[in-house]
């Protein structure tokens, strides 16, 4: 039988792994997202998952998640050349996706993976500022 669950509800990752290595206080606030303070700049390989049909400008809605989050500095926000931005396919409009991998160099916490070996976190984060129709599984270090 198909669930009448929205797409969006679909894409949201267990309530357990909802938390952010960058919030000050274990309360989630609806008045303030989380942000981290950036410690280094790594390169990184996240994985995204989004749904086209509604398209939006998937690329400059993740920059601006990802600024807003801490990951990238003001410098080099709008230039993703700055970055080193990459990305494993196009996304073009109507086109949905579960897998797209991106790597770029990103500010990070020193704390990025501590306890979380599978980079949920960190992608949670970036989330929060995202809409429900794109969504970040994870953000790994690089392994070149």
């Amino acid at each position: 039988m198909v669930s009448s669950s929205s797409p969006s509800s679909l894409l949201l990752l267990p309530p357990s792994k909802f938390s952010c290595c960058c919030s000050s206080s274990t309360e989630t606030s609806t008045l303030s997202l989380p942000k981290w303070e950036p410690f280094l700049k790594k390169k990184v390989v996240m994985r995204v998952g989004y749904v086209g049909t509604d398209y939006r400008a998937i690329e400059k809605e993740l920059e601006t998640a990802i600024f807003k989050a801490g990951g990238i500095r003001d410098s080099n926000f709008g230039d993703l050349d700055k970055v080193k931005w990459s990305r494993s396919s196009r996304t073009d409009k109507g086109v949905h996706s579960l897998a797209t991998m991106i790597s770029f160099k990103m500010e990070i916490p020193d704390s990025a993976w501590k306890g979380d070996d599978d980079g949920i976190v960190l992608a949670n984060c970036i989330n929060s500022y995202l809409p429900p129709t794109i969504r970040v599984f994870s953000i790994l270090p690089s392994k070149k």
